[in-house]
C-alpha cells in the first residue's frame, strides 16, 4: 500500500495532482482512494489531498501516516511533513519550499517552477513534480503508477482540452527526466 499526502495552496494544482494519481492508479488496476480537502477560497486557501494506492482493499480514505509526501507550499510542508514516516519520501517544490537548514535525507527537492516555465506554463509545476515522483517511485513504492499511466490519465483529468493535455504531458516528462539518473558520459538533450 502506498499512502500519499499532498499539500499546497489553492491554484497550485494539488487537487488536480491527487486526481491524476488516483485515475492513473485505477487505470493500472489498483484499489484507490482519493480524498481532497480544501478551503472555501477560490485561490490561495489551503489545499490538501490524500491518495491511497493499494493492491488490497483500502480500509479508509483517512491516513495518519504516509509513505510519500508531496508539498508545493512551505506552510503545507510545515503542517504535514510530520505525517510522512521515517522511511518515507518528502518531495518538495524547492523553489517555493525552503528547507536548506533541515538535514533530513527524506527530503527530495525538485525545481518544478523552472521546469514548468521551460515547458511553457508555470501552472504545470504540479505535473513536473508528478513526473519526478513517477521516476523516483519506481521500485520504491508499490503500487505506484509509472509515467505512461500518468500520461494515459491526463484526458480524464482535462477532458476535451488537447492543448492542456499536451502541455501537461511535456511537464510530466520533464519531471521524469529529472528523476532518472543519466549514465556517465551521456549528454542530456
Amino acid at each position: 500500500m502506498c499512502r500519499i499526502i499532498l499539500g499546497g495552496t489553492g491554484g497550485q494544482g494539488v487537487i488536480t495532482l491527487g486526481k491524476l494519481l488516483a485515475i492513473a492508479g485505477m487505470n493500472e488496476g489498483f484499489n484507490v482512494s482519493c480524498y481532497p480537502i480544501y478551503g472555501a477560497e477560490m485561490r490561495g486557501g489551503y489545499a490538501f489531498s490524500t491518495v491511497i494506492l493499494a493492491r488490497e482493499e483500502v480500509p479508509s480514505p483517512i491516513i495518519s501516516r504516509a509513505e510519500l509526501g508531496i508539498f508545493l507550499d512551505p506552510l503545507a510542508f510545515d503542517y504535514l511533513a510530520g505525517m510522512v514516516g521515517r522511511r518515507g519520501m518528502l518531495v518538495i517544490n524547492s523553489e517555493q519550499v525552503a528547507v536548506a537548514c533541515r538535514r533530513d535525507r527524506r527530503i527530495v527537492p525538485v525545481e518544478a517552477l523552472s521546469a514548468a516555465r521551460a515547458v511553457g506554463d508555470e501552472r504545470c509545476a504540479n505535473m513536473v513534480v508528478a513526473g519526478y515522483v513517477a521516476g523516483a517511485a519506481a521500485g520504491r513504492f508499490d503500487p505506484f503508477p509509472g509515467l505512461a499511466a500518468l500520461e494515459k490519465a491526463l484526458p480524464a483529468v482535462f477532458p476535451g482540452k488537447k492543448n492542456v493535455i499536451a502541455l501537461n504531458e511535456e511537464a510530466l516528462r520533464s519531471g521524469y527526466r529529472q528523476a532518472i539518473p543519466r549514465p556517465a558520459g551521456r549528454r542530456s538533450d
